[in-house]
C-alpha cells in the first residue's frame, strides 16, 4: 500500500506502550544535554572499518516520484527509527522505519501567510517557509521540533498524531512578536521542554519602510505533556519606541534610523544543561537594532548581544551575562565589516556551550566551551561566565581570499558566514572545532539598502582542528582542498575553498562531518585528523549523527540565496552555494549484514499495513 509523503495524520486511537530511549540512540541535536555531539557508546565503526562505510538506504529511494523538502538539521535516530523535518517542498514532518521506508508523515500548517499578518509576507520577502530548520528532540512517548515560521509542534511518536502546538507569534504566548522563529533544538531539563527562539529581524531590517527593530530572543519552558507555558527569560530589556529615531551613520556616506530598539534578535543556539546546578546556558545573536545612547552611557549596545547566558531551569532567572563580542549590532542593512573601528559584524553565538571540566595545579573548575562566529573557542568559568582561556581571533581588514594561518592558531576568519557557526563536538579529550573561512563576503556586505550593488566573493577556506580542552594546544587541523565551482544561477566558475559550517558528529575513534561545497559526508580519525572516508552526498548544509553502528545524513540545501523586497532592495549575487528545493536522508553503515541492533518494538499505525 503506497503512502503519499504529504499525508497529514489525524488523531488516531492507536494504542502503543512506551519505546525507551537507549544510550546507543541520538535522540536530540546535540546527542545529550552536554552539547558534546559524542555517541559514546558506539563500538562497530572504528578507524580500522570505516574506509568501508557504504549506503544501506535512502529516502525517497532512488527513482521515487515524491519527493521531499531540504532535510536541514541533524536527523535524530531512536532504535533505528529516523524522525527529521523539512523545508520548501511541501513543509513536512517525517518518521522512517529502520529499513528507511515511511512510518508517518505530518503535512506543517504554515502560519506564514499574509492572513496571519507575517511582516516577511507583507514586505514582500520569499527569504522564509514555515519549515524545519531544527533537529526533533524524541522522548518515550513524544516528538518535538520547532519550525522556521515560528511555531512549536508535539507530535505522538507511534502515530504521528498531533498532540499540542503553540504559536510563539500569537499573542496568547508571553513572548511573542510576529517576526518570532525557532531555529534551535529543544531539550528536556529538569522536566520541562526548553526551547529558544525569538524575533528574526535580519532582513526585515534592510526594509525602508519596516519599523526596525523590536524583535528580542527569548528561552522558554513548557510542559511537555501539554504545551502549557511554565516560565519565559527574554533577552534584554524590553525595546521601546524611538522618538525621534536613533540614526548611525557609516563611513560609507550611509545613514539608516531606527525607530525602536534594542533588539536582540532570536536564539539560534539549542541550549546545554547542568543538573547539579540547574542551570541552563546558550548564546545569543547580534542587535538587530541598537539601543537608545544616553547622556552617561554612549554606547549602542547592552551587554545581551553576541554572548553567553546562564539562567536557572526552576524559574528562568538570569545568573550571569558574558558578551564575547561587542558592539555588534548588525541587520541586513548594515554593513558587515567597519572599516573605521576594524571591527566585523554578526558575530553571534550558534554553538552549544558544551560542559566539561579541566584541572589545571591541581585546581578542577567545571566550565563550559564554546565556539563563536567571530572564529574563537572559549573556555569560560561555569559559576560565574569568567572568560579562562580563548584561541586567538584575526584582526584585520578582511582580503577576498586570506585564510586563517595555522602558526597563529586561529581555528576561523570572522564573518556573517564564517567562524565557528555551529556545532563544535568534545570527546572528553580534544574539542573538534568546525570552521569556515568567508572574510570576502565582509567586503560585499557593506550595507545592501544603498543604491550601490556588490557581488559576493566565494568562501576561502573550511577545515576542521583538534584542540585541547583548555585551547592551549593544537592537536592537527584538516584543511578541506581548494575546488573548482561553477554557479548554478550563472554560470560563472570560481576557484575557491570548502566551508564546514554544520555539526561534527564523533565516536571514540572518528570525527564526521559534512562539506558545503563538495557536498560530502566525510571522517576522520579523531586521533591523528587522518581523512579516512568520503562519499558524496549532493547539496547539503546538515550535520550528521551516529546510531547502532549507522551514519543518517540529510542532505539539500537552500540557504543563503538572492532575495529581494519589490524591488527595494537589490544585490548582485556573484556567488552561490549549490541549492536545490528537494533533499533526501541517508543511512550508511559496514558491508553485508552489519547487526545493526534495531528492536523493532514499535508498531508504526500506517507502515504496518503494508
Amino acid at each position: 500500500m503506497a503512502i503519499s509523503f504529504a499525508m497529514t495524520l489525524a488523531a488516531t486511537s492507536v494504542t502503543q506502550q512506551a519505546v525507551s530511549v537507549e544510550p546507543g540512540d541520538w535522540a536530540q541535536y546535540n546527542y545529550d544535554n552536554r552539547g558534546w555531539r559524542l555517541n559514546h557508546v558506539e563500538e562497530k565503526l572504528k578507524a580500522s572499518n570505516i574506509g568501508t562505510l557504504e549506503e544501506k538506504w535512502r529516502f525517497p529511494r532512488r527513482g521515487a516520484t515524491d519527493q521531499v523538502g531540504v532535510v536541514h538539521a541533524t536527523p535524530v535516530v531512536v532504535d533505528g527509527y529516523v524522525y527529521f523535518g523539512t523545508t520548501r517542498t511541501r513543509p513536512s514532518f517525517y518518521k522512517l522505519t529502520p529499513d528507511g521506508e515511511l512510518c508517518w508523515c505530518y503535512e506543517i500548517e504554515s502560519i506564514v501567510t499574509a492572513e496571519h499578518g507575517d511582516p516577511y509576507i507583507e514586505h514582500g520577502l520569499t527569504l522564509t517557509v514555515d519549515g524545519v530548520m531544527n533537529s526533533a528532540l524524541v522522548d518515550d512517548q513524544r516528538v518535538y521540533f520547532g519550525t522556521f515560521g515560528g511555531q512549536l509542534i508535539c507530535l505522538d511518536r507511534f502515530s504521528g498524531a498531533e498532540r499540542w502546538k503553540v504559536n510563539t507569534k500569537h499573542d496568547s504566548f508571553p513572548l511573542s512578536h510576529p517576526a518570532n522563529t525557532i531555529m534551535s533544538s529543544p531539550i528536556l531539563a529538569d522536566g520541562k521542554l526548553i526551547v529558544a527562539g525569538g524575533g528574526f529581524e535580519h532582513a526585515l531590517g534592510a526594509i525602508p519602510d519596516y519599523p526596525c527593530c523590536s524583535g528580542r530572543g527569548f528561552v522558554a519552558a513548557f510542559h511537555p505533556e501539554n504545551g502549557n507555558f511554565l516560565w519565559g527569560y527574554p533577552v534584554g530589556p524590553e525595546p521601546e519606541q524611538f522618538d525621534p529615531p536613533v540614526a548611525m551613520e557609516f563611513d560609507n556616506g550611509e545613514r539608516i534610523e531606527f525607530v525602536a530598539g534594542p533588539s536582540t534578535s532570536s536564539v539560534w543556539c539549542t541550549p546545554s544543561y547542568d543538573p547539579q546546578s540547574k542551570t541552563l546556558f546558550f548564546g545569543t545573536d547580534t542587535h538587530n537594532a541598537p539601543r537608545k545612547p544616553t547622556p552617561d552611557d554612549q554606547r549602542p549596545y547592552n551587554k545581551y548581544s553576541s554572548a553567553i547566558i546562564a539562567i536557572g531551569v526552576e524559574h528562568g532567572k538570569e545568573k550571569w551575562v558574558r558578551q564575547l563580542v561587542a558592539n555588534d549590532v548588525w541587520n541586513n542593512a548594515i554593513q558587515a565589516y567597519d572599516p573605521r573601528t576594524g571591527q566585523y559584524k554578526d558575530l553571534s553565538i550558534g554553538d552549544t556551550p558544551k560542559l566539561y571540566s579541566i584541572t589545571e595545579n591541581g585546581v578542577h573548575r567545571n566550565v563550559l566551551g564554546v565556539g563563536c562566529k567571530n572564529g574563537a573557542f572559549y573556555v569560560i568559568d561555569r559559576a560565574d561566565g569568567q572568560i579562562l582561556y580563548q584561541t586567538p581571533t584575526y584582526q584585520g581588514p578582511p582580503e577576498p581570499d586570506m585564510t586563517a594561518p595555522k602558526q597563529t592558531r586561529i581555528l576561523a576568519l570572522p564573518g556573517v558566514l564564517g567562524g565557528l557557526q555551529t556545532g563544535c563536538g568534545f570527546d572528553g579529550d580534544r574539542v573538534y572545532a568546525n570552521g569556515t573561512d568567508w572574510p570576502g563576503l565582509a567586503i560585499a556586505l557593506q550595507g545592501v539598502a544603498s543604491s550601490r550593488t556588490h557581488p559576493i566573493i566565494p568562501p576561502s577556506a573550511g577545515r576542521v582542528t583538534a584542540i585541547s580542552p583548555n585551547t592551549l594546544v593544537e592537536h592537527w587541523r584538516h584543511e578541506r582542498p581548494r575546488l573548482h565551482h561553477t554557479n548554478l544561477d550563472d554560470g560563472g566558475k570560481f576557484t575557491c575553498g570548502d566551508p564546514v559550517a554544520s555539526g561534527v558528529a564523533l565516536t571514540d575513534e572518528l570525527v564526521f562531518f559534512t562539506t558545503n561545497l563538495s557536498g560530502k559526508l566525510s571522517a576522520l580519525d579523531s586521533r591523528t585528523g587522518e581523512l579516512l572516508k568520503e562519499i558524496a552526498i549532493g547539496p547539503v548544509w546538515c550535520g550528521p549523527s551516529i546510531s547502532r553502528g549507522r551514519v543518517y545524513v540529510g542532505s539539500g540545501s537552500d540557504l543563503f540565496q538572492a532575495w529581494n523586497s519589490k524591488e527595494q532592495v537589490k544585490t548582485r549575487i556573484g556567488f552561490s552555494l549549490p541549492k536545490t528545493e528537494v533533499g533526501a536522508v541517508f543511512c550508511f553503515g559496514l558491508p553485508g549484514d552489519d547487526g545493526a541492533p534495531f528492536s523493532h518494538s514499535e508498531t508504526c499505525p500506517e507502515c504496518a499495513t503494508n
